[in-house]
């Protein structure tokens, strides 16, 4: 395989379709386009990357005598070794020696090192040689971690190959993988018989010492381990990583492992500094993962060495030796001559290896691109005086030749590369306001020209019929402060706002709008025209679309000095240069205009991925197995969309093909009628009976009936492909001009003259061409609406066709089950009766509309010189209808008489249409929309012609399928093996394929999206050329990720950029708590079971769901709570140093944790018992009206239906097979709820209920999100992707609740000076902002808390579809800052320059957040906030009608509540608040700037950290920053603790902002870019997520104050609140002088403070004095009227109350000893300490 050869390939086919359809008027615009495109600017010229060789070590054999080594390790390690073959002697790297000779000092150790490397080797064979020594047999020695199964799997492989082979049936070490894929034989076995070395993950670590079967086995035979390893250590980062360093801590301490040695594994690590620099802080890194010190001199990195000689590039007689080796280019064919070669030695000086001037060390180059004006061949050709192409042609041989040459010593390339290609979508094109001759035209969007700042850039679209250029715009409306302008506006985002309306702006000098409507009559669309009084008007309805004049500057403002343009308002309705019109029905304008790219990303890589897969399978040099793609998304639902939609591209794809070569086949003969059509397709498709059949075997009379089936779903597909326009980004035949339907005997019946005697004259003395051209204009439209006659598209036939398909057919060729079929239209000749109730899916032929104004044209009738009036135009359309029907074209379906508006309806009858082969060069003109042609018009689709012609028919057998987390386990594994045996070409996948699944060969990596980091580029990139042979990795950079763009921009920094040691916080509150709580569960020794039902009590028609007994107990167990406290104590004894600098830490912490096991155990149970009761009462409430014979049959279908969801639901919680594999496993469920470790699973989930698909045999699931991430994908009319199909949130399970409303709504208030977070307990809350003192407003109110949801599915995937359909909510975040111990928990930073502050960072841990989704983001009323909810059912109200309901679903009835839906979670948050007042564009300008620089500094993809203005968008006085990724990245601290962090970050965004981060110099524009910035650009602060703060963008505005920060010093206070300012707060909510003494008396005593007063706890409807968030504890002060005994017994029951729930209760009489009570509850009080 020649990898330039496909990467020049696959280039071409993307050029290719990109191309075809572009479609630009303006000379000049379409001139700097294919210029453009012919430089490089959507894929510059792919970098190489050079595998230089590692430094060999000393072979096994001389390790062995050396005695480091037992001798058995001569059999066991051998290079090559199998089954049948005893291999050779082993040569090590040196970092592998290097790692045995560390392990043999038992210390610690880390190996740092690139992929191919062998890492394992490092460990494997010190533990191997250990067990050796000192005997198998003796329990579990080494435990090797993994972060995910398939890299245990692969190293399970290894192991075999190592251990059992050629070792003549012995077993000198055992080893098993134990990761939760193994049945249940395979797990008793290894319980029975432990190993001596245990793979596994993290995940099963964690079951294994908590789970009590595994402890009475696996721990108790692990006592003393002696190795514990933690494999791709990088991985380890956030929240995972340091629930990962607690389990290492808790598995030491639980295997008493005195003597544990710990390694590390991991990609090649590289912070800031030097090289001893960079060993300290991955030592640092790895110390706090394993809990254990890591000397930096542990740390091993690779050793490189040259394979060729080093020369020097400044000698001149090297110089001569390297131009005469190019002009005379001979390419060696052995390694001897390759390595003396001095183009390979050039070669690898340049692209393989660089020395380091500090250390001298080898290290790797970094990648370049091998032509361009950083490439390498121009390099060469400046060396050595020759041309540059001629360099890259002999550089690219002696690549090809150093692959394909071995080294003798391993059999490896001398030298293996990878080709890293960076590929964009086209965006559009961007031009002043100015002059069509003078404009400044450029691909590279910014706010202003180059070096103009009075003159915007505003993006462009191209009509698609013409190519005419409009500028998409916002109108912005004038006010008292500013005039009207235009802003830039995205082309997909037409809805107008509240404070702007969307737009186009069009300029033509050759055809200028005029300004008075008179004018322009005969250019507006003939639907908007009426005649009245004789003459030609505008009707009164379409007056508020029609163009407007404006005269504007070049700002965008309005202005009367400015240039005069025409403005349209969005939709786009017709093209004032073409005419081209669109029906108002017609919203979306991407069907109308397009930019560079009439596809988006799903669509290119779609594209791309058919185009590789085609060159991979036309080489007959690579095996079948090499065959295949593998690409990356980073969304599981984005892999799922990519899949569905390559999947029916092909479909359609092939479809069309075969139409073609059936039409083809047939051109001789005169084309294909309807009674040949379905079996001409069937023939020319000739798909195996495996692809369409239930039954792949099927034999005689089925067989017949299989292949009936696809016939007549083969015939249904073609005449629905024949609507007009439904697939914009693949057009059909016909808009190919591949096809052509002629109807007969059209001809012949135009010609008598008798048929058209009694006609109207215009008719009567039409040419019978004349009378043949109406006549098929009118047929094509029937036939393009589908006003056929034709048992199809019969809506009876259909409900047949439905059953056949579901009896033989298969996905993707049976219909869909929730496909709704489209069935043919009549057509009527009059006008839609508008008070009449008339099918909306029926044509009306009114003479007014798009066919009469046809017939009424000018030229139309050129023998008839009179403009026809209504009157006559409605007689001639119902004289062509009845001479058609003469003809037998057409038929009458309904009578005259029994149409409302007593006019015959008519279809066109199939029978006559005959269809016929285009020769692919015009495409089919529409003179109805398309009045007129365009000059260059008519143009087909060159790639598709081609395409559907010569390619199409070779994709059969190509498909794809999605490799996710949401995929269950089993079919997971299926999918791995067919794509590794090449039976799957293509896995759309996300990061689960990043790390060791078993692949077999692989030449193609693609990304759909930039990775987060480059060691995930590194690990997806290095799947493919494992085995050493050249490689191509592709990846797409999406047009509105602001991450992506700076990395296409800069390909070099993922694809070698360092990766930096991960950031572990071991201080985060809920992550200590959950690991406790294992603990506990551990010392419990109470297993949680397979399902909640084996913990809680099910019992009875109305459960109590109450805890079982033995749970019970184990809950309440003083002796289990002990034993816990003191291993945890143990645990966190090394990082108690930590725990003391953090604010919720105390010395009755832990105390207080195990104190309240039962209350958090019970919370943890509420999610399941919410998801079973709602269940349960649905099951109730449904099988009551199933069996109600007062209903009606569609109520008690429907009733069956949510019955059996159910009771599917119910299933799902219990059980479900594989319950293990789901998200309601115990173990998984407690982790998710954060009562247990979570590691990598969602805390705190929300859960979307899937249904079951017929046709697919697939079961009911759940699939959960974090619930930030739910508020917005399982919002209200949400769409949520999976396995090929697209479901609707529809449904939210309403938690059964005695409210006389069904639900439970809440009131909050946030401050509108700074954000700030007020929920509401009772009354109407507090009046003022507890963090700035402003006065609050008034509160949002039915605020719902979302629950899990429920999920109709809506259709499969098609490949319309380019990104995930989102709904446009209005999202609004709010924060409030923990409290413990009454103290507000975050730290303050001060920014100091010079004595000046010029601003402050609060940081808040585990900050509260609310998410609120205040409704669509586009609604009628902005005031009105939220939801219409039915609060009986609990579906949710449709948005539009567009919005359909699915059958049978249909909310409108019952009892609706208008609610506002939100979450909260805990994040960590950091508010930046400028001191000086900077303006609200400069604000914005800096949160584009700090977020991106911050993502940048610290390697963050785009949705790891989000940044919000605050209190809004229109008043912005604070940037509120959150670590949105799951347990956050641990960032954001380290602005407020790490004195150089904020400086580092102040100058990574100077450097985004185009300024040099020393001097504050204007660099003008970014690496790479062609052009300068002026004040923003999408290099820079602009991004497609905050195009409407675009006008406010400007980073020279930002410049100064970002240096001053640069600068600055900060100087941190720990928290905003001092205890002092807590007390007052609770003082001032004080009800009595007892309660104001109480406080005195802690306060005296320095003891702690309560969290809150007048605490409302709603579970037991009672308010204490006093409340202990943190320790769930309630104080009641009790005065006098607490000694009467009616109140006492009041007291008792609601004492009761609480503890029952699970609250510590504590009252302080009037006449008890208070310091005594005190004294007794250290755990809530603290010390004693008197003041």
């Amino acid at each position: 395989m020649d990898v330039f050869d496909l990467r020049n390939s696959l280039i071409q086919d993307y050029y290719e379709y990109i191309s075809s359809f572009i479609q630009i008027k303006d000379q000049r615009i379409l001139d700097y386009v294919a210029n453009s495109l012919e430089q490089g600017l959507l894929w510059p010229p792919p970098l190489i990357q050079l595998n230089p060789s590692f430094k060999p070590g000393q072979a096994i054999d001389q390790l062995v005598s050396e005695g480091i080594l037992h001798p058995d390790c001569k059999r066991i390690f051998r290079r090559g070794k199998s089954e049948s073959d005893l291999g050779k002697p082993l040569q090590l790297h040196q970092h592998q020696e290097d790692a045995i000779r560390v392990a043999q000092t038992g210390q610690n150790y880390v190996l740092t090192t690139g992929t191919g490397s062998g890492k394992s080797l490092a460990y494997i064979i010190p533990i191997v040689n250990h067990i050796l020594k000192h005997g198998s047999g003796k329990g579990i020695q080494a435990i090797i971690v993994y972060p995910m199964n398939a890299l245990a799997n692969s190293q399970q492989k290894e192991l075999e190959k190592f251990l059992n082979f050629g070792l003549d049936g012995q077993q000198l070490v055992r080893f098993e993988r134990y990761t939760g894929q193994e049945n249940d034989l395979e797990k008793e076995r290894i319980l029975a018989n432990p190993p001596d070395i245990l793979l596994t993950n993290y995940v099963m670590l964690e079951l294994i010492l908590t789970r009590p079967k595994e402890r009475a086995s696996l721990v108790s035979h692990a006592q003393g381990l002696r190795f514990l390893v933690l494999d791709e250590l990088h991985t380890y980062r956030g929240r995972q990583g340091a629930d990962v360093s607690l389990l290492v801590r808790r598995a030491r301490e639980a295997l008493h492992a005195t003597r544990l040695q710990c390694i590390g594994t991991s990609a090649t690590l590289a912070g800031v500094g030097s090289l001893e620099q960079q060993r300290k802080e991955v030592a640092e890194v790895a110390t706090m993962l394993f809990g254990s010190p890591v000397p930096p001199e542990n740390v091993i990195g690779e050793t490189l060495q040259r394979a060729t000689p080093e020369r020097n590039d400044a000698d001149l007689e090297y110089q001569s030796e390297l131009a005469d080796s190019i002009q005379n280019l001979s390419i060696p064919d052995s390694y001897d001559a390759f390595i003396k070669h001095p183009l390979a030695a050039w070669l690898e000086s340049h692209l393989g290896l660089n020395t380091d001037p500090e250390s001298g060390r080898l290290v790797r180059a970094k990648p370049r691109s091998l032509i361009g004006p950083k490439g390498i061949a121009r390099e060469l050709a400046q060396q050595t005086g020759l041309d540059e192409q001629i360099c890259a042609g002999a550089l690219q041989a002696i690549l090809i030749a150093g692959y394909n040459i071995k080294k003798p010593e391993n059999g490896f390339s001398t030298f293996a590369f990878r080709l890293h290609q960076f590929i964009s979508r086209g965006d559009t094109i961007y031009a002043s306001l100015e002059d069509e001759l003078e404009r400044h035209i450029t691909a590279y969007g910014q706010k202003y020209v180059p070096n103009e700042r009075g003159t915007i850039l505003l993006p462009l679209a191209f009509c698609r019929e013409c190519g005419q250029e409009y500028y998409v715009v916002w109108r912005t409306a004038a006010n008292k402060t500013k005039p009207g302008a235009f802003l830039t506006r995205e082309l997909g985002d037409s809805r107008s706002l509240e404070q702007a309306e969307a737009g186009f702006l069009y300029r033509s000098s050759k055809k200028p709008w005029s300004d008075t409507t008179d004018a322009c009559l005969d250019r507006l669309p003939d639907d908007w025209l009426e005649e009245r009084n004789g003459e030609i008007v505008v009707k009164s309805s379409q007056r508020k679309n029609l163009p407007e004049t404006i005269k504007i500057m070049r700002d965008g403002t309005i202005g009367d000095t400015g240039d005069q343009y025409t403005y349209v308002s969005a939709p786009f309705r017709f093209c004032l240069n073409c005419g081209v019109s669109y029906s108002g029905r017609q919203l979306s304008d991407f069907a109308k205009l397009t930019g560079l790219s009439s596809g988006g990303r799903s669509t290119d890589t779609t594209i791309l991925s058919l185009s590789l897969i085609r060159q991979l399978r036309e080489d007959t040099d690579l095996h079948k197995e090499a065959r295949k793609l593998l690409s990356f998304t980073d969304n599981r639902q984005d892999a799922s969309l990519q899949a569905g939609h390559f999947n029916d591209f092909i479909e359609i794809a092939l479809l069309r093909s075969a139409l073609y070569r059936a039409v083809k086949a047939h051109e001789e003969s005169g084309g294909v009628t309807h009674e040949m059509l379905p079996h001409e397709i069937f023939q020319a498709l000739n798909l195996p009976l495996s692809a369409y059949a239930t039954e792949p075997e099927v034999r005689f009379a089925q067989k017949v009936e299989t292949e009936r089936a696809l016939r007549e779903v083969l015939a249904y597909r073609i005449y629905r492909d024949l609507k007009r326009g439904w697939r914009i980004t693949s057009p059909n035949l016909e808009q190919c001009g591949l096809l052509q339907i002629d109807y007969s005997p059209l001809d012949e019946l135009c010609a008598a003259e008798d048929v058209w005697q009694n006609s109207h004259s215009a008719l009567a003395t039409a040419t019978p061409e004349t009378r043949q051209q109406v006549a098929r204009v009118l047929l094509d439209y029937m036939r393009r609406e589908l006003a056929i006659k034709v048992s199809y598209l019969d809506q009876a036939e259909q409900e047949r066709l439905r059953q056949l398909s579901s009896q033989y057919l298969i996905a993707p060729w049976a219909l869909d089950e929730s496909e709704d079929l489209t069935h043919a239209a009549i057509l009527f000749p009059r006008p839609r009766l508008r008070d009449q109730e008339e099918y909306g899916g029926n044509l009306y032929l009114s003479p007014r509309g798009g066919y009469g104004q046809f017939l009424r044209r000018n030229g139309t009738f050129p023998d008839f010189p009179t403009r026809l009036s209504v009157e006559e135009t409605q007689e001639i359309i119902e004289k062509i209808l009845d001479s058609l029907r003469i003809g037998g074209l057409v038929e009458i379906l309904i009578d005259a008489k029994d149409d409302l508006g007593h006019k015959p309806g008519y279809q066109l009858r199939a029978a006559s249409m005959t269809w016929k082969v285009g020769a692919g060069t015009r495409a089919f003109h529409d003179p109805i929309r398309v009045p007129q042609m365009p000059e260059d018009g008519g143009k087909t689709n060159a790639f598709f012609v081609d395409f559907y012609r010569n390619i199409a028919r070779n994709v059969l057998g190509i498909e794809a399928r999605e490799h996710t987390a949401q995929v269950p386990a089993k079919e997971r594994q299926n999918r791995e093996d067919l794509f590794r045996d090449g039976n799957l070409p293509i896995l759309f996948c996300s990061p689960t394929m990043e790390l060791g699944v078993d692949i077999s060969e692989l030449n193609a990596v693609n990304m759909r999206n930039v990775p987060p980091t480059p060691a995930n580029y590194a690990q997806r990139s290095g799947r493919a050329g494992r085995s050493g042979q050249p490689a191509l990795v592709f990846t797409y950079c999406t047009i509105g990720s602001a991450h992506d763009q700076y990395y296409f921009r800069r390909p070099e920094l993922m694809v070698a950029g360092s990766v930096t040691p991960p950031r572990i916080d071991l201080t985060n509150q809920d992550l200590i708590r959950s690991h406790v709580q294992a603990i506990w569960l551990a010392e419990a020794g109470t297993g949680l079971g397979n399902s909640l039902k084996e913990i809680l009590d099910l019992s009875g028609d109305t459960p109590s769901l109450e805890c079982l007994d033995h749970i019970q107990d184990a809950l309440n167990s003083q002796s289990v709570r002990s034993r816990a406290k003191l291993k945890a104590q143990a645990v966190l004894l090394d990082i108690e140093n930590l725990l003391q600098q953090v604010d919720w830490w105390n010395e009755g912490w832990l105390d207080s944790v195990l104190a309240q096991i039962d209350l958090e155990f019970n919370r943890a149970c509420e999610r399941w018992r919410s998801l079973y009761r709602a269940a349960k009462n649905q099951q109730r409430v449904q099988h009551a009206i199933v069996n109600d014979n007062a209903r009606g049959p569609q109520d008690r279908r429907m009733a069956q239906r949510l019955r059996q969801e159910a009771e599917s639901q119910l299933d799902l919680l219990t059980e479900a097979e594989n319950i293990v594999q789901s998200d309601f496993y115990s173990y998984r469920y407690f982790a998710s709820e954060g009562f247990l470790p979570g590691y990598s699973f969602p805390r705190l989930p929300l859960s979307a209920f899937l249904p079951a698909r017929r046709i697919k045999k697939q079961n009911d699931e759940f699939l959960s999100r974090p619930r930030f991430l739910a508020i917005s994908e399982f919002g209200p009319r949400a769409i949520i992707y999976h396995e090929g199909s697209r479901y609707t949130i529809n449904k939210v399970s309403l938690p059964v609740s005695d409210d006389e409303e069904g639900i439970a709504t809440a009131r909050a208030k946030q401050c509108l000076v700074c954000g700030y977070l007020h929920p509401i307990q009772s009354g109407d809350g507090v009046d003022r902002c507890e963090r700035c003192g402003a006065l609050l407003e008034a509160p949002i109110s039915n605020l719902f808390r979302l629950q899990n949801v429920s999920t109709k599915r809506r259709d499969r995937i098609s490949s319309d579809e380019e990104e995930r359909q989102r709904q446009g909510y209005e999202l609004r975040t709010a924060l409030r800052f923990a409290d413990h111990g009454g103290v507000v928990s975050a730290k303050t930073a001060e920014i100091h320059l010079n004595g000046e502050i010029l601003g402050k960072l609060t940081y808040g841990h585990a900050a509260t957040l609310w998410r609120i989704n205040l409704g669509w983001r586009r609604r009628a009323n902005p005031n009105q906030h939220g939801f219409m909810l039915n609060v009986e059912t609990g579906y949710w109200e449709r948005q539009s009608e567009d919005d359909a309901p699915a059958d049978g679903e249909d909310p409108t009835g019952g009892r609706k509540k208008r609610v506002v839906p939100f979450v909260e979670d805990h994040k960590n948050s950091l508010l930046f608040e400028p001191t000086p007042g900077l303006e609200i564009a400069q604000m914005a300008s800096l949160q584009a700037a700090l977020k991106n620089a911050i993502q940048v500094e610290y390697q963050l993809e785009d949705d790891e950290l989000a940044a919000e203005p605050l209190p809004g968008t229109s008043e912005r006085r604070l940037i509120l920053f959150y670590e949105s990724a799951e347990g956050g990245a641990g960032v954001l601290r380290r602005l407020v603790e790490d004195p150089e962090a904020f400086g580092r970050v102040m100058r990574q965004a100077l450097k985004l902002c185009h300024f040099d981060p020393q001097t504050g110099e204007d660099l003008h524009r970014a690496p790479g870019a062609p052009e300068d910035c002026e004040a923003a650009c999408y290099n820079c602060l602009m991004s497609y997520t905050n195009q409407m703060d675009h006008h406010f963008l400007d980073r020279q505005s930002i410049r100064d104050f970002l240096m001053r920060c640069a600068q600055a010093k900060i100087s941190v206070s720990p928290q905003t609140h001092s205890r002092a300012d807590h007390l007052q707060s609770l003082l001032n909510a004080c009800e009595s002088d007892l309660e104001r003494e109480w406080l005195a008396l802690l306060e005296k005593n320095r003891c702690r403070l309560p969290s809150h007063a007048q605490h409302y706890i709603e579970a037991c409807r009672t308010r204490p004095d006093f409340y202990y968030e943190q320790e769930h504890t309630a104080i009641y002060v009790d005065g006098p009227h607490h000694l009467y005994p009616e109140r006492q017994s009041r007291d008792r029951d609601q004492t009761e109350c609480m503890e029952d729930t699970g609250y510590t209760v504590i009252h302080f009489g009037l006449q008890d000893d208070w310091l005594q009570i005190i004294k007794r509850y250290p755990s809530i009080f603290g010390g004693f300490n008197p003041a």
